[in-house]
């Protein structure tokens, strides 16, 4: 595909993050807002289930898990797809809509605050929306290695895809929370400002989805033989490849981490701070910088220390960066802690910015290498079974984190009268990465990559 269409394709990654970042970041703001916001109350019961379960975490839970049952589905039936309309886009072309509408359906719940209703309201919406989430994201991932066919040119298609989504990624968190902290003091209110935010994003998240349905052909793509194997077959081949499994076990606990980091922020601004949800936006934007950097950097840092070097070192340096926020003590602007809570606080999220853009980059670059390795080994590309059974088991991942996260805000507190959950997320978040470190360091690269060129027919 020539550079038109490959940014097009790229656009549609950004759109689908969009919609993630109003469900994961957004929505636990509004269900469980800072308990020193005026005008926004918890909209969920606070009661603990189980010993562990909060009401938002299980909902996150069983929405995860419905939406994990759909992943080996959805890429089985994509990769054995016929369709006129292409195997990837048919499928993209009947998730698009319902996945970018009902993000924003979550703004208007239909109980009062703390009712079981909204409970029951927010499962439903956040099953559907993970459902159709699957139904378009794993086909379309499924045609990253099928565009890219070499190693070179899937890091160069990664890239793209992060330099044109790190802006989005970037801005989003402190647009919204810059939004919002507006309207608050104009007397518009948190939830009017919310759903108006929430709307508009996912207007543009809906054309961000189309732009690769409009601009991909895959009958110009080479190489893109169907699966004949069954259900059955097809999952336990996949499940039975060591080198994914470890791959899978280390992406596990890095959504685990890195999914408790990315709503915190307003968090640190407003409880560790005593500030806004102003400031919160600079300091989102205190990565970009950073992170251009990351981007000019990484090709160079791939080349010298190859993909699963370079993300092993990201991954353990943002772990790094993410256990120093246990270092911070809550204090109010001027007091006697507040120098040294700036300074760890604005580290750690400038820091974040070089990490996260190499991990935007590498992980479909070695998922890549596994697809490769069992085309050349099968005969027939097997790309979206490869991201559905990705998905089966790191949407649990998603749900268990903000299991995690809801469960230290209501047991410890998210207020600056009781602010131990806040502060303990990111250590948590730290130690995760830290083992997802680890576990990525035993990912086979060189295995992989020699049977891969072994089975090859070139």
């Amino acid at each position: 595909m020539n550079l038109g269409r490959r940014l097009a394709y790229a656009l549609g990654n950004s759109g689908f993050n969009v919609t993630g970042h109003i469900v994961v970041a957004i929505g636990i703001y509004y269900y469980l807002p800072p308990g020193d916001v005026p005008d926004l109350q918890p909209l969920l019961p606070g009661e603990i289930f189980l010993g562990v379960f909060t009401a938002y975490g299980l909902a996150r839970l069983l929405g995860g898990i419905v939406d994990s049952l759909a992943d080996p589905f959805v890429g089985h039936y994509s990769d054995r797809s016929k369709s006129r309309l292409g195997r990837r886009r048919s499928f993209m072309i009947y998730g698009i809509v319902p996945m970018v509408v009902l993000p924003a359906v979550l703004f208007w719940p239909p109980g009062e605050p703390g009712s079981t209703l909204n409970f029951y309201f927010l499962t439903i919406v956040l099953s559907a929306y993970f459902v159709f989430f699957t139904i378009y994201v794993g086909p379309f991932l499924a045609l990253l290695p099928e565009i890219a066919r070499s190693e070179v040119a899937r890091v160069d298609l990664s890239r793209l895809f992060a330099i044109v989504g790190f802006p989005v990624f970037v801005f989003l968190g402190p647009g919204w929370q810059l939004a919002v902290s507006f309207a608050r003091d104009s007397g518009i209110g948190s939830e009017p400002a919310l759903r108006v935010v929430v709307v508009v994003l996912s207007v543009i998240a809906f054309l961000l989805c189309l732009a690769p349905i409009l601009a991909v052909d895959e009958r110009r793509i080479r190489h893109s033989v169907a699966a004949d194997l069954s259900l059955g077959e097809a999952v336990g081949l996949t499940i039975r490849n060591r080198p994914f499994l470890i791959y899978l076990a280390a992406q596990i606990c890095f959504i685990l981490g890195v999914t408790m980091m990315q709503p915190l922020v307003p968090y640190l601004a407003e409880v560790v701070l005593g500030r806004d949800l102003a400031f919160a936006s600079l300091l989102g934007l205190l990565g970009v910088v950073p992170g251009i950097a990351g981007f000019v950097a990484a090709q160079r840092v791939v080349a010298r220390i190859g993909p699963k070097g370079t993300i092993v070192v990201s991954v353990a340096l943002l772990g790094a960066l993410l256990c120093a926020l246990g270092l911070v003590e809550p204090d109010l602007p001027g007091g006697p802690n507040d120098r040294w809570n700036l300074i760890i606080v604005c580290s750690v999220t400038a820091g974040i910015g070089p990490v996260l853009a190499a991990f935007l980059i590498l992980p479909n670059v070695i998922i890549g290498q596994l697809i490769d390795r069992d085309e050349a080994m099968t005969g027939a590309n097997r790309s979206a079974m490869y991201f559905g059974a990705q998905g089966l088991f790191t949407k649990w991942a998603y749900a268990a984190s903000a299991t995690i996260m809801s469960y230290l805000f209501i047991e410890y507190g998210n207020s600056r009268e009781e602010p131990l959950g806040v502060l303990l997320v990111g250590p948590a978040a730290g130690v995760l990465c830290l083992v997802a470190a680890a576990l990525y360091a035993l990912y086979p690269e060189r295995e992989v990559v020699a049977t891969r060129v072994s089975h090859s027919p070139d």
